[in-house]
């Protein structure tokens, strides 16, 4: 019997989020193994709250030098049948190899052909397609005095996420347009709230944009919520989890959104909703034609097409085009009830 099966991934959100339909199989396949997941700190918060079906979270910082002590407290929790090193670098395959010494390893070889979910899928199996695994790997249980906390009633409410933060700002859309999304959906839905959300990267300069939005907008009455920089991934993702639907462009929420199979529509540019684009049922995604990064099918993690804190290529996509797909996927949201 498996005693142990473990999976090792760092990085962004979204990236831990696309291994979890493959953690998520292997859990129904050794009911009686124990699963468990190395990844960062804030991360592990998240798995530990919102994805029952892992056993054990393992904390991993990888900029401290003393990560020795970190292998010999992992170690000593037993044997480890299964190793999975989910990362395209050589740091926990040379771990394995020096230290853990797993029965069998699997290490995961980047694809840009296919979605990242089924790619991290095929690290075990090869044969694996998207019709073996789950969509909906988050789960949260409470949400409602969080909710009462802000003044939000589930399913009343739809999540903007406006920025993508200090390190790839070419995938972002202005701020002034999120303001002005806002204003024309809460004008056409005098009974829905909008929440922007976002982190601390995007705070001081949406501030600046969004002063003053309630005052240009008589009869408003609070029913836009400025919660950017003010919550941890928790208790966001317990917000997400109560909306009726979410927009932003390629961002950990878009995909934390997409694992709680909370309605998606992803504006994407220099990325390929192709290879990261929302992994659920419902879902619509825009794209700018003038940009050539999600024409060439890659993603293209450097590119300096930028003007501040949004993609050039990015203007492309139009308020009232967003708009409209916002209110055909509630249309057909409401077809299927």
């Amino acid at each position: 019997m498996l005693k142990r099966i473990v999976f090792a991934r760092l990085g962004g959100i979204g990236d831990v989020i696309h291994t979890l339909p493959l953690v998520s199989y292997l859990r129904k396949k050794y009911e009686q193994a124990s699963i468990e997941y190395i990844t960062s700190q804030n991360v592990a918060e998240l798995l530990r709250n919102c994805a029952p079906y892992i056993d054990k979270l393992w904390e991993y910082d990888k900029k401290n030098k003393n990560n020795h002590t970190f292998f010999s407290k992992f170690l000593e929790s037993g044997k480890i049948f299964y190793f999975f090193n989910l990362h395209p670098s050589l740091r926990f395959l040379l771990s394995n190899i020096f230290c853990v010494r797993s029965k069998r390893f699997y290490q995961y070889k980047k694809d840009n052909k296919i979605h990242a979910v089924v790619n991290f899928a095929r690290t075990y199996d090869s044969e694996i397609s998207g019709l073996n695994l789950a969509t909906k790997t988050l789960f949260v249980h409470e949400c409602e005095e969080l909710l009462r906390m802000y003044g939000l009633k589930r399913n009343k409410y739809i999540c903007f996420v406006i920025g993508v933060g200090k390190e790839r700002p070419n995938r972002g859309w202005p701020y002034e347009r999120w303001v002005m999304l806002a204003k024309k959906f809460l004008n056409q839905n005098k009974d829905y709230q909008i929440l922007f959300l976002g982190g601390e990267d995007e705070k001081e300069i949406f501030n600046a944009t969004y002063s003053g939005l309630e005052n240009s907008m008589p009869g408003l009455d609070n029913r836009a919520v400025n919660l950017i920089g003010k919550l941890n991934l928790s208790d966001v993702t317990k917000i997400i989890s109560g909306s009726e639907c979410l927009v932003s462009c390629d961002t950990g929420l878009l995909h934390i959104a997409s694992a709680l199979s909370v309605k998606v529509i992803g504006l994407y540019g220099p990325t390929s909703h192709l290879r990261s684009g929302p992994y659920t049922s419902g879902y619509d995604i825009l794209t700018p034609k003038s940009c050539l990064c999600s024409k060439a099918f890659f993603q293209k993690k450097k590119c300096n097409n930028k003007n501040g804190s949004y993609g050039i290529c990015m203007e492309d996509i139009h308020v009232d085009d967003v708009l409209e797909k916002i209110t055909s996927l509630r249309q057909y949201s409401l077809t299927m009830q």
